[in-house]
């Protein structure tokens, strides 16, 4: 299988180094020729193209009446840099970009931001798009000393600062596991380092991306923490979040994300789980995805720490599997390795950081009546 990329626009998405048209004013015979050429996926880009969001959505349409009207299946990627597709991607293809490109962590991290009000829109033949897996940069900007590279920075200047370091190759593939978005990779796998291809290769974690839980939701939710930040050039950035996803059997998959600049603890108590749970008293057996672990059980209202999260993009994962009435035997009875600990709820916040206390988080009403949660800090001590 592999996929074609042209551009809606009257140009491709080009650099010095090559230029090309694009299918605006030939998007049926564009579309007839990738589709004849044996294309299972077309990405449809947005250079040179309008802007102008009626405009814009004319276009895929037009695109995908003409991969239709071929009579053989093609998954269309739309490419539109913007959040707006969302509402109607669904009309027009199997996935749509929602942000501008993820060139490096801080902007995959502003992706995330996005995807973190979007999912609602996304459910089985339609996805939110935060934009392809990227890796280190080995076997694309290192031409100079890899004679099987893609290209010459120097001849890209806009390339300085694209790509990630090793520990946010996991961090992406965490997030992008727990929020059911394409995984694309942007490189070449023969070429990448073994550490990267073994992250990309994770099958439990590729799972949690794979799974659905019936009736939904499709795509995970942001459950504590504000915006991710992080400044590509400065190496700095700050936040930390806890993402879950609901999954089939009654299962959970948590993700915890530290964009700070230490090595932190990233903390999800009852009012970050329980939504997610639904409330439950369930006991559920944990798994670490990335050691491969099986860690003991955890019950509510008990507090998971994710400990000493690394600095600039590091990340933890665990699956929640439910335990039957009667089935935690002595084996689940702790919580083994170092880098998780659950805390009984009534020592959830020692400090007063985080919430967690047995009786439930508190409430203060807004001017509409409504109940609203109160602000809990971060472990960054950030509201």
């Amino acid at each position: 299988r592999y996929g074609l990329y042209p551009s809606r626009g009257t140009c491709q998405c080009s650099t010095k180094q090559y230029q090309g048209p694009g299918s605006s004013g030939h998007i049926e015979r564009d579309a007839a020729w990738m589709v004849a050429a044996g294309a299972d996926l077309v990405k449809v880009d947005s250079c040179c193209g309008s802007q102008q969001r009626e405009a814009a959505m004319g276009d895929y349409a037009a695109f995908r009446d003409a991969l239709n009207a071929t009579g053989r299946p093609v998954f269309l990627a739309v490419c539109g840099w913007n959040a707006w597709y969302a509402r109607r991607g669904h009309t027009l293809g199997h996935s749509w970009r929602i942000a501008l490109d993820g060139t490096n962590w801080g902007a995959l991290s502003h992706c995330a931001n996005v995807n973190a009000r979007l999912s609602k829109h996304a459910s089985p033949g339609g996805w939110n798009d935060p934009d392809l897996l990227q890796g280190t940069g080995k076997g694309s900007n290192d031409l100079p000393s890899n004679p099987h590279g893609c290209f010459d920075p120097s001849r890209i200047p806009q390339s300085r600062d694209w790509y990630l370091s090793e520990r946010q190759v996991r961090a992406q593939m965490t997030l992008w596991a727990v929020m059911s978005a394409p995984l694309i990779i942007s490189a070449d796998p023969s070429q990448v380092e073994p550490s990267v291809l073994a992250t990309w290769g994770n099958e439990e974690v590729i799972s949690v991306n794979q799974e659905l839980r019936d009736g939904g939701p499709y795509q995970g939710h942001r459950l504590a923490g504000l915006d991710l930040h992080y400044d590509a050039a400065l190496k700095a950035g700050s936040g930390t979040n806890v993402w879950g996803k609901p999954l089939p059997a009654g299962a959970l998959a948590l993700a915890f994300i530290n964009n700070g600049p230490n090595a932190t603890d990233v903390v999800c108590d009852r009012s970050c789980y329980g939504p997610l749970a639904g409330g439950s008293a369930q006991t559920y057996a944990l798994r670490n995805l990335w050691a491969r672990a099986d860690l003991g059980a955890f019950s509510p209202p008990q507090t998971l720490v994710a400990k000493a999260v690394a600095a600039h993009g590091g990340a933890a994962m665990l699956r929640l599997t439910p335990l039957a009435a009667g089935q935690a035997s002595s084996r689940h009875q702790q919580l083994r390795g170092g880098a998780f600990e659950w805390r009984p709820c009534r020592e959830a916040s020692p400090t007063g950081d985080w919430g967690g206390q047995c009786g439930g988080a508190k409430a203060v009403r807004g001017g509409s009546g409504k109940r609203r949660p109160k602000l809990r800090r971060n472990a960054e001590g950030q509201a």
